[in-house]
């Protein structure tokens, strides 16, 4: 395997316009950490200059270093290997990007989140932005992708290398873009020097609006609401985080905290009522059908077809489910499956999902010996959509702290499918990124 130094590189993480990040195990504690190593695009190089690129590069290094904030992730290390400047940073598998389901083509509907946990996750966005803006610090670049997710969704912000820095200033030539369409600020997009706080206070709006709407917005105003929600505080609030004048904006991340608790507390206080009117039919359900219980390899171009899932990695159609709770166990009577109502007692790379089932099996765990892995199809009998505003006007049957739970069904010789119970959606992963085992056993297949 490539090494990095004290790093053995496990796999690349993707790319940007100035760098390449790679998944590395540390040396000799055997961490997973994230390396990121400065390799410009040809086009940043013909229209920065290598100098200003290099020290762009080791600005961001000096950056993340400055700051220590629970919601601004850390480095952990810096160097030079073969004249190519690198930093390694925390490393997490989830990103916000990656929950919400946005894509490059950023039209695209996303998944929308649960409201408490968009609530939750802005207030931890606008924490770190707000230390980083203490510092001096604009950021320039706010979107779903530049927030990772800890094991347990906290927030982290990555990616400071074309933010503006006290004392560091580089001038951009007007060639390179700073920031990313739909989320930068107007005056932003005119000139990237004109960035200040209120532009990443705008890109925090947009953000607020994607993951809780799963759309961009176009007018700025919320979507449609059951009564007996009150549409004027949500428009209020966009209408002046995402406004075009900047000096109309929140003066800083603290008065947008306010707002937000201001609109929490409405919010809630208005739930109880919105569960109690809601009647929402429930989607076309399938049939009592036997599920494949065979796991397979599917690859990221087949997975949609195979496992039936919507644009959105979602199954396209609701199972139909004989639920009865039994102790430690859920029995489904429509498939013959029986569940753990739990999990693994902690989040597990794939691999280590063989010892734990051999240990339920060994133990005999509620009177059972057959107990095994579930496919993605298994996992997703048990998936419900969600009924507007959110699936918390449900008590769930199952213990919803194990939330990302592996199948037994692989993508790659390093990666596995796993589902999300919270969203409803399948998405793959690295062997060696932390999720909960849902063990099954029995059933009609």
């Amino acid at each position: 395997m490539r090494r990095i130094d004290g790093y053995t590189v496990l796999g690349g993480l993707g790319r940007g316009g100035m760098s390449r990040i790679f998944r590395v195990r540390e040396d000799p504690s055997g961490r997973i950490r994230a390396l990121k190593i400065l390799d410009p695009h040809p086009l940043l190089l013909k229209t920065t200059g290598e100098e200003a690129v290099r020290r762009l590069f080791a600005q961001e290094a000096a950056v993340m270093k400055a700051v220590r904030h629970p919601h601004v992730a850390s480095v952990v290390d810096t160097g030079e290997h073969r004249g190519r400047l690198y930093l390694v940073m925390e490393y997490f598998c989830h990103s916000l990007a990656d929950r919400i389901g946005e894509t490059p083509i950023l039209e695209e509907p996303t998944r929308p989140l649960p409201a408490a946990e968009c609530f939750r996750l802005m207030g931890q966005i606008l924490s770190g932005l707000g230390a980083l803006h203490r510092a001096g610090i604009i950021h320039r670049d706010i979107k779903p992708a530049n927030i990772l997710l800890t094991d347990e969704g906290e927030a982290k912000i990555i990616d400071f290398g074309l933010s503006k820095i006290p004392g560091r200033a580089i001038a951009l030539r007007p060639q390179v873009i700073v920031g990313t369409p739909y989320y930068a600020a107007p005056e932003q997009e005119k000139d990237p020097e004109a960035a200040d706080k209120a532009s990443d206070l705008y890109a925090a709006g947009i953000l607020f609006h994607r993951i809780l709407t799963g759309k961009l917005p176009d007018d700025l105003s919320f979507p449609r609401l059951p009564p007996p929600f009150d549409l004027a505080p949500w428009r209020a609030f966009f209408r002046k985080a995402c406004h075009p004048d900047p000096r109309r904006r929140h003066p800083d991340a603290d008065a947008v905290l306010r707002d937000l608790e201001d609109l929490h507390s409405g919010f809630f206080r208005e739930l109880d009522a919105v569960c109690r009117l809601w009647h929402e039919a429930a989607p076309r359900a399938l049939g009592a059908a036997r599920l494949r219980r065979t796991p397979v390899k599917a690859r990221f171009k087949e997975a949609k077809r195979l496992f039936r899932l919507d644009p959105l990695w979602r199954p396209e159609r609701e199972a139909a489910n004989d639920l009865v709770a039994d102790g430690e166990t859920v029995y489904d009577r429509s498939t013959g499956l029986v569940w753990q109502r739990s999990g693994s007692p902690e989040p597990l790379p794939w691999d280590a999902h063989k010892d734990y089932i051999a240990h339920l099996n060994h133990t005999a765990r509620a009177g059972r010996t057959d107990w095994r892995l579930p496919t993605v199809e298994e996992l997703c009998s048990l998936l419900k959509r969600p009924r507007y505003p959110d699936t918390y006007c449900l008590e769930p049957l199952f213990d919803r702290r194990c939330r990302f739970l592996w199948s037994a069904d692989r993508c790659s010789f390093r990666s596995a499918w796993y589902v999300d119970t919270d969203l409803g959606y399948v998405w793959r992963q690295d062997f060696s990124c932390l999720f909960h085992v849902r063990a099954v056993a029995g059933g009609n297949g």
